[in-house]
């Protein structure tokens, strides 16, 4: 039985070893499974583990076999499973990824031409220089060894024609060959070394990624090879990274079952958007949660400001966004500017004009479609014309569905659209600001005796859920919120573009742990990364270092003066106050709601995380079991650590003791069994209803009896707005 998840990044700082160390803290916080991020041989220095490159062996930088044996067999001996991460989409390029270096050696006689997912051409085209060939040569950074050639620490194979041209001009590395050998030398290889920023590689990547090229995992040969290992491995489940790259999905998950067999635990990281429901036909358990997590948001977010909210931010920025234009023009711009060649090819393949591709692509309403195993009129409210009819072809189409709407909406338009950022994250939808209890009630209902993931942090969440609740308050008081920001804009008299500037100052509500120099340096490398995904100023590609010195000037004019400080810092007290708040009603209903609850690592206390790489910073696990050894039930200030920690553990205490298999919605909260929640998602007024507790029953937050009779909502949620009541006797 799964009780709830924590979610581990492990690297070769915090390898398997490190999590046996801590294995004590894990049992004794209470949760059944661990989850880990991926642990097949990656990329040297790999701080994630998504970039494999070998699918036959576990990553020595983690520990290897015997570590990760090790690890198992640790887990197992307290009661703990394994819940384990994989990556079927993509490898990384790297010289470690023997199979891919096997390719370019030997191309069409190479046992692995078919393992990646490139196109059929003469060569595979790597846009890993730096600048133009010519200057790259020039500058000597092509450097030639015997049979291999090296560029800035990446080393590729030379083939056999090359070798000979070699041993023709008697010369075999740079000391004797001239810029004109080494041209000619590259010219003989099954690969085109170009200049990044111009052009895109020959196969399919991971989104946009360069680094990662696809494989053809739904080949048998190549599903066998690249989950032989997963198959052998005495765990209890696996999480399966990137489902909707994969050419078919359903047949994909049909083998993957097949394989490991019917009593494992299979979550697919799927992200549904707001009405849409996981697919039947898939042989799996569940999503990692993207779906509660935007649920839960929305409840949290007051609907009576949204008018208001919405009038002050596009007064403040100068300007009305229409959200469903912003949408469809953000996925234009990617899959012009990032996706241009991979169009190009389908267009030729569908036989479709690429204007046309590109306008059906962005005005897709999901991440991807099924065909065939949904109808294929599914796709025709984007395909107007109805020009799409080949069903093998729409397959193909389908892989790249995925990476136009994330790199579109979830890289674009959610760094343009600064209205309420909280509501900013993965699997959203930005033209809905709130929900009702009743809708998330239908929510939940929905999902009755599901083990799909409950989540409100991710490694990929653009927020940790304490930033988003701190976030979601200035929904409850715009007013006070639009004086503020009114105020800071006078005073600080910014330069920089006003839409930007808004999303500053939320960003820095939801994360402020003080103005201290760590603080403003993590905000700088996050507002960096927010203007360049947000493609307005400034990109990845070509930077505008001097709208984002602009940028920087201002994160330092906040920090360095004593006027913004002083009003932010008053503010700033009443917002963490009531965050706390809205964070611990999130996490009950993450526990209490149908399905598995999931804990990305650090956040059973306070962690107030930006977009990675800021949300995948070490967590100090001595810390943590500090604390839970100091665990209290004495009322704590509500900013102590330990009162959310009491929470997860005291609630997955409860989904052990207690059976929670049906759902009875209430006015203010639910019923499950002898559990009945009861909360308030608006933090900062009192809620002035009545209720009435027909049964004795044990508040098992604070451990006080609660009598029968009639209550004021307020007085029973007291200041954390929730509580959570178990039925005493029969």
């Amino acid at each position: 039985m799964i009780i709830g998840t924590y979610k581990v990044q492990l690297n070769r700082e915090f390898n398997f070893y490190n999590l046996i160390e801590n294995m004590d803290y894990f049992k004794e916080l209470g949760v059944s499974h661990l989850y880990l991020s991926p642990i097949l041989k990656a990329k040297p220095g790999s701080t994630h583990g998504y970039d494999v490159v070998d699918h036959s062996k576990i990553n020595e930088e983690l520990g290897g076999e015997e570590g990760y044996f090790k690890l198992i067999k640790e887990a197992k001996s307290r009661g703990l499973g394994i819940i384990q991460d994989i990556v079927p989409n993509h490898m990384a390029v790297h010289h470690t990824n023997w199979r891919l270096m096997d390719l370019l050696k030997n191309w069409k006689i190479s046992k692995y031409y078919n393992y990646f997912d490139h196109y059929d051409e003469d060569k595979i085209i790597l846009p890993i220089l730096e600048d133009e060939l010519d200057v790259v040569i020039e500058k000597g950074l092509i450097k030639v060894d015997k049979d291999k050639i090296e560029y800035r620490g990446l080393i590729l194979p030379i083939n056999d024609e090359g070798v000979e041209f070699l041993k023709k001009i008697n010369c075999f590395d740079n000391s004797c060959l001239t810029k004109e050998d080494i041209k000619r030398l590259l010219l003989m290889q099954y690969y085109k070394l170009t200049y990044w920023k111009k052009g895109s590689p020959n196969y399919r990547r991971f989104f946009a990624v360069n680094d990662l090229i696809a494989v053809k995992v739904e080949l048998d040969e190549v599903f066998r090879e690249s989950h032989e290992l997963i198959g052998k491995l005495p765990i209890d489940g696996l999480r399966i990274d990137h489902i909707d790259g994969l050419y078919d999905p359903k047949e994909y998950l049909d083998k993957l079952r097949q394989l490991v067999g019917n009593d494992k635990i299979i979550y697919v990281e799927k992200i549904l958007t707001i009405d849409e429901k996981l697919r039947d036909d898939w042989k799996v358990n569940g999503t990692t949660g993207y779906d509660f997590l935007n649920y839960v948001n929305m409840l949290l977010v007051d609907r009576n400001s949204e008018e208001e909210l919405t009038k002050f931010y596009e007064s403040f920025i100068g300007r009305e966004i229409n959200i469903d234009e912003l949408i469809i023009q953000s996925k234009r711009l990617v899959a012009n500017q990032l996706f241009k060649d991979d169009i190009e090819r389908l267009s030729k393949l569908l036989n479709v004009d690429y204007n046309y591709l590109v306008d059906f692509l962005a005005c897709m309403k999901k991440y991807r479609t099924y065909v065939p195993y949904e109808d294929i009129n599914s796709i025709r409210e984007c395909d107007k014309e109805r020009r799409i009819k080949d069903v093998k072809k729409i397959m193909r189409l389908q892989q790249y569905m995925p990476a136009i709407f994330a790199k579109g909406y979830e890289d674009t338009a959610l760094f343009i659209y600064n209205r309420l950022i909280s509501l900013n994250e993965v699997g959203s939808d930005l033209r809905k600001f709130s929900i009702s209890l009743e809708e998330f009630h239908n929510f939940n209902l929905s999902r009755v005796n599901t083990t799909s993931m409950n989540t409100l942090s991710t490694h990929d969440t653009k927020f940790s859920e304490d930033v988003r609740a701190r976030i979601s308050v200035l929904s409850e008081i715009p007013k006070e919120w639009e004086e503020r920001v009114i105020y800071w804009h006078d005073l600080l008299k910014p330069s920089i573009d006003k839409n930007d500037e808004y999303r500053f100052y939320q960003t820095l509500v939801g994360c402020y742990e003080g103005f201290d120099n760590k603080v403003r340096e993590r905000i700088k490398s996050h507002m960096i990364k927010v203007i360049r995904e947000a493609k307005v100023h400034t990109t990845w590609e070509n930077p505008n270092t001097e709208y984002e010195n602009k940028v920087l000037n201002f994160i330092d004019d906040t920090f360095e003066n004593v006027s913004f400080r002083k009003d932010f810092e008053k503010f700033e007290l009443k917002i963490a106050y009531f965050g706390y708040m809205k964070s611990l009603v999130a996490t009950t209903l993450k526990f209490l709601s149908p399905g598995v609850p999931d804990i990305y690592q650090g956040t059973e206390v306070w962690r107030f995380l930006l977009t990675d790489p800021d949300n995948r910073m070490p967590v100090d696990f001595k810390k943590l079991r500090e604390l839970l050894n100091n665990l209290t039930e004495k009322k704590l200030e509500l900013s102590d650590p330990r009162v959310k920690m009491f929470y997860v553990k005291r609630l997955l205490q409860l989904r052990r003791e207690y059976s929670l298999n049906d759902y009875k919605p209430l006015p203010f909260g639910f019923q499950r069994g002898k559990i009945t929640l009861l909360f308030s998602p608006m933090v900062t007024r009192e809620i002035r209803e009545k209720i009435i507790i027909r049964q004795k029953s044990l508040d098992l937050i604070r451990n006080e009896e609660v009598s029968s009779g009639e209550y004021n909502l307020n007085d029973l949620i007291g200041e954390h707005k929730v509580i959570i009541l178990a039925q005493k006797g029969k």
